[in-house]
């Protein structure tokens, strides 16, 4: 099986997005109903934890007492639903689960998801009184942001409190995206609506996800347990960049599956029809029944849509512009997910002190993407970053690029083979990452001789990239090959996750599908020896953001593995980043950002950040709320959507924003190829070890 570093998967095409309100709404609760395989899973689960992963962990009292903790806060995060007494009802269960697993019991996790849906119906029930009332948005009062140190609501009265609060701070973000107050109620409205019916819709999957994650957890914060549906688009979607179906993302709205975006090139972009805004409400069966599409779970609606590549689906679809349905017949086809792969575009940066302009390349990495099967059968098509990636910098120098900028801010991770190949693309050839596992530390090498770009390189990170992200920024880095520019270190995430299938592993031929596991194995290290994990990596210049502020990182988790080193590997040295042209590089820089209104109007808001993380709150009351929140803080759902009539909407480029931030980035870069003019040509240093002195390789 693949193995992968990454984050968390994000959203498959046609995820579920917000969520909303009106009581008239009957909905039917999941009859969820314990299952011979459910059983079974929990304990295939419980095996592999404790004979494959890293740690080689026991399932006991102690671990037992972090799974029932995890598993009340997989369903009510921020603690709004359950009560006090609920939760210590729960953790009578605290040494007791680890006794379970030989029988699959799931008395525990049933308990708590049954009492957390009437606990959602109660506090739904709250909302939709809420929600009658106008909000008085001039009082002094703040909604509290750390719900691991908030204790849990001892009365009704608290947790409707609660929810009050949390609603008002939706509005006020609504608001602030210069919604007017009645559409912020309606928005508001339609997706709280819109979560219930999804807590309500709760099955044996989510179920199985929330206990099996809750135990995986309390070992190390990256395994999972992932059922069927989501195993099929983490590699589908994740890795592939592929799907079978029309090329339409839903999200639900108010109960409906609506059309959020075309996939370009895709059959549903191709017929012409189907547009943002309309609302697929049925699909036409082969006996020309309908099956309704409304109040269903929209992981269900999204499967009943996707099928065979050549064969057709009917929709029942209700035009944005219409309330007359229509029914549109489309052809299913594989639907490349071009545009969350690597995205090459050339920029000119014409210099303040010199008048000279200069063309850049930039590379946009999502995460590190790619089909291992298809590419280790030689496939000259498959799916992988590296290839893209590697296209793109062939155009570049077509093109007369003078430096590249490779932009992984953002991106979770992914294959670890591909980190290693597109590190490969940069350096001539030698140690990538070293790996801890089980019986010691072997390395990973990019074994392929020359480059696909020599020229000035700079990486730029932020506190979001994680994993095979920083993998290849901290290769580059311990090479001296690049300049690594951005917030003030990365996510932290120095381990390796294996997904095995349940099927697979334990010889489970027939249906249904049991999921998998993601398991973390393995530690890894750059080739100087350090850990990314808890530290990250730290850039050669840092240019403050208020993301250095955001509790966000592997530290914050408490069963995250430490930090520690190994042994540094002989590697070449680029030497392309000496002492002295790197601190004129960041004094230039400091004295831009010092003379810049936009970097000084963002020190403030640095200061506000960081005097809010420390009260842990947010003000309620809408005038300070604006004078502490910046107006690009807005909510998602405030951006115009495309209007019927016009081409089905596509993504923007988001490639490189023209901002002040990315624009620093470019003048830093400049200075880089100016001032390094003569470092950046010169040869590296090569490694030089003799044979017995290497550290060894297993394979």
């Amino acid at each position: 099986m693949p193995r992968f570093s990454v984050r968390g998967p994000r959203g498959f095409l046609a995820l579920a997005a917000g969520l909303i309100v009106t009581a008239a709404v009957v909905m039917v609760r999941a009859d969820v109903q314990t299952t011979k395989e459910d059983r079974d899973i929990v304990q295939m689960v419980s095996i592999l934890l404790e004979k494959t992963h890293l740690a080689k962990p026991t399932i006991n009292d102690e671990i037992s007492k972090r799974w029932v903790k995890n598993t009340i806060k997989a369903f009510d995060p921020r603690k709004h639903y359950f009560l006090k007494a609920d939760v210590d009802e729960f953790h009578t269960y605290d040494t007791k689960l680890d006794e379970t697993i030989a029988t699959g019991d799931l008395t525990f996790a049933r308990l708590v998801m049954d009492r957390f849906q009437k606990r959602a119906e109660e506090r739904f029930a709250d909302t939709v009184e809420i929600l009658k009332q106008k909000p008085d948005f001039t009082i002094d009062e703040a909604i509290d942001t750390d719900s691991d140190k908030l204790e849990y609501p001892a009365t009704v009265e608290e947790a409707r409190e609660r929810v009050r609060k949390q609603i008002k701070f939706e509005l006020l973000r609504k608001k602030l995206a210069k919604m007017s107050e009645e559409e912020a109620l309606k928005q508001v409205s339609i997706e709280t609506r819109d979560l219930h019916r999804a807590y309500r819709q709760y099955d044996n999957v989510d179920l199985l996800e929330k206990y099996l994650t809750g135990l995986t957890m309390a070992i190390d914060p990256h395994s999972s347990y992932m059922g069927a549906k989501e195993f099929e688009d983490m590699f589908n979607q994740r890795l592939h960049k592929s799907l079978i179906g029309i090329g339409a993302q839903l999200a639900p709205e108010d109960g409906y599956p609506t059309v959020q975006e075309i996939v370009p090139g895709a059959a549903a972009d191709k017929d012409g029809r189907l547009q943002p805004d309309d609302k697929i409400i049925a699909v036409v069966l082969d006996d020309g029944t309908r099956e309704s599409f409304v109040e269903k779970k929209l992981s269900d609606v999204v499967r009943k849509i996707r099928g065979a590549a050549g064969t057709k689906v009917k929709l029942v679809v209700i035009p944005a512009d219409s309330k007359e349905e229509k029914i549109y017949e489309l052809t299913r086809q594989k639907v490349e997910l071009n545009a969350d792969k690597a995205k090459g575009k050339i920029v000119e940066f014409k210099a303040a002190d010199t008048g000279k302009t200069r063309k850049f390349g930039i590379i946009n990495v999502p995460d590190f993407y790619g089909d291992s099967q298809a590419l280790n059968q030689g496939d000259p098509d498959a799916v992988s970053v590296t290839r893209d990636c590697r296209k793109i910098l062939e155009g570049f120098k077509k093109d007369g690029v003078e430096a590249v900028i490779m932009d992984v801010r953002f991106n979770p991770g992914g294959l670890l083979d591909e980190a290693i190949s597109l590190s490969g693309l940069f350096i001539d050839k030698g140690p990538i990452v070293q790996i801890r596992e089980g019986l010691g530390v072997k390395h990973r090498d990019d074994e392929d001789e020359g480059t696909a770009w020599d020229g000035p390189l700079a990486v730029v990170i932020d506190h979001y990239c994680a994993s095979a992200s920083e993998i290849f920024a901290g290769a580059i880095k311990d090479y001296g090959r690049g300049l690594v520019v951005g917030d003030s270190s990365s996510f932290g995430k120095g381990s390796v996750q294996n997904v095995v299938s349940l099927n697979e592993r334990f010889r489970v031929k027939t249906p249904p599908n049991l999921g998998a596991l993601k398991l973390t194995i393995q530690q890894f290290y750059l080739p100087d020896g350090e850990s990314t994990q808890i530290k990250g990596v730290t850039p050669h210049l840092h240019i403050p953001s208020v993301n250095d502020f955001v509790d966000y990182g592997e530290s914050r988790y408490d069963t995250a593995l430490k930090f520690d080193k190994v042994a540094a590997l002989p590697h070449d040295k680029y030497n392309r980043l000496p002492n002295d042209l790197l601190e004129r590089i960041r004094e230039k820089s400091e004295v831009r950002r010092k003379a810049s209104p936009k970097f000084q109007e963002e020190e403030k808001f640095i200061a506000k950040a960081a005097d809010r993380k420390k009260k842990h709150e947010i003000t309620l009351n809408e005038k300070k709320f604006r004078e502490e929140t910046r107006a690009d803080d807005k909510a998602d759902d405030a951006k115009p959507k495309a209007k019927k009539g016009k081409k089905a909407a596509k993504k923007p480029d988001s490639i490189w924003e023209p901002e002040y931030y990315n624009d620093e980035i470019l003048a830093i870069l400049n200075d880089y190829v100016t001032l390094g003019s003569r470092i950046l040509v010169a040869e590296p240093v090569k490694a030089t070890v003799n044979a017995d002195e290497r550290p060894p390789v297993r394979p």
